[in-house]
Formats: structure tokens, sequence, C-alpha cells
């Protein structure tokens, strides 16, 4: 398969190592300063596109996608306030995206387990939770993505009888109908996500550390192999039971 980049960061640069190694090519990156006719003519040598760029280019990503009709797999975060018109304009299109705010594969199983062992214990009397996540200081959006998401799940199975709430107010207590998210900006850390649970007998703790950018590398490349020959917009997490149970290119 062959691979444009958009963006090469760090992230890109993940993602031109991952899909190398897993035997497919580069076929260009695409910068800001990219001039438009070179970023048409990379898109359509390009089997997939892959976008880890900035949050305010994914509407002329994915217009760059659709024109050419090459799949487009997502990975900024920060253009949930876009999502939905992106969505419409790729079904009316016949297109072919997929996103996720974060794509490693151990975070989607670790956002599941987490949001159902938190629905059944909040349950019970006495149990509060709160979720954290560290980053490097040059994250540009707080709360991260996969903070946002495990919040959004975790109201969602609570029937929104808990929200949550950043950041936590600084003049009056925090509400038992808000669970706070915490954030933390810190050296070089690639992303680390808890989930505290305080009960009367008992605290459990469920974290998530990325060890380094290539896990989220890997489940953009896999998602693109599943994407290829497919139309729609797909979130990672809908989808990841097919993604795995595709047969892995080499």
């Amino acid at each position: 398969m062959r691979i444009g980049l958009i963006g090469y960061g760090r992230m890109g640069q993940a993602v031109e190592r991952v899909a190398t190694a897993r035997g497919h090519t580069i076929a260009g990156v695409l910068r800001r300063e990219t001039p438009p006719e070179v970023r048409l003519q990379i898109a359509q040598q390009s089997d997939a596109l892959i976008d880890f760029s900035l949050a305010d280019a994914v509407p002329a990503n994915v217009a760059l996608a659709l024109q050419t009709r090459t799949p487009l797999i997502i990975g900024v975060t920060g253009w949930d306030a876009q999502r939905e018109a992106v969505a419409q304009q790729v079904q009316a299109a016949g297109g072919s995206v997929l996103y996720a705010p974060n794509f490693s594969i151990a975070v989607q199983v670790f956002l599941q387990q987490a949001v159902s062992l938190a629905a059944q214990l909040l349950t019970l009397e006495g149990w509060d939770v709160a979720l954290e996540e560290i980053h490097h200081r040059g994250k540009s959006d707080a709360p991260s993505g996969t903070a946002r998401a495990l919040a959004s799940r975790l109201q969602h199975a609570l029937n929104h009888t808990r929200v949550a709430q950043y950041p936590v107010p600084a003049d009056h207590r925090l509400p038992d109908a808000q669970f706070a998210v915490g954030v933390v900006r810190l050296g070089s850390e690639f992303g680390t996500h808890r989930l505290m649970l305080d009960g009367p007998y008992d605290w459990i703790e469920l974290t998530h550390r990325a060890k380094s950018r290539d896990g989220f590398a890997y489940g953009a490349v896999r998602a693109a192999e599943w994407l290829v020959g497919r139309t729609g917009f797909y979130h990672f997490a809908e989808v990841l039971h097919e993604i795995l149970a595709h047969k892995e290119e080499r």
C-alpha cells in the first residue's frame, strides 16, 4: 500500500516507521507549504492518507481526500465542533474517512474496560470517580481527546447522572453530580490516562501509559489497511473488532 502522510511531525515520522516496517511505502508528505498541485498529485498516487497535522487543516484535508477519492485516516484532535459537518460531507460524497482521538488499540480496550468497571461500581453507595490525563508541554488541546472520550462514554453509561467538570471549580466545592477531569502538562510525556474510583472500603485505579508514539502509529496504519476498499465515516472504536479480524498486510 502507498500511504500519503499529512504532516511530518513526530507522529508523522512514527507512522512512516511503522508503515515501512509493515511493508508499505510512503507516496509523499503533505505539509502546510506544499503547493496545491503537489498535494493533489500525492493524494492521487496514495492508496490512503494518514493525517496527524492540525485541527484547522482537517476540512481542507477531507476535501482533498474526497476530490481524489482517497481513503483518509484522521488522528488529529481538537476538531470535534466540525465533526458532524464533516460526517455529512463524507457521506454525501461517498467518501472514506476513519477517525479517532487516539489510535492506540490498547487505549481503546482500556476505555471499554474502564467505563464498564466504573458504571458498575458507581451504582453503589459511597463511590466517587475522577479522571486524569498527563501529556507533554507541547500538546495544544486540554483535556486530551482520549480523556474527553472517556468522560463522554462514562457520562452516557451513567445516563448523565454525573457529568465531567474541567477545570475543577476554584471558588466552590465540586457538586456530587460532577466528576473531575484533571490535566497535567509535563516534559515530554507521551500520554498517560488514569481512571480513579474511590469507595467506602476500596480504591481502584486503572492507568494506561503510552511507551512511545509508535503504538498510535500502528493503530492508524492498521486502520488504513482496513479502510481501503470501503466507504463511509467511521470511528476507530466502532470498527476495532473488524480491524483486528482483518488479515494483516505485510
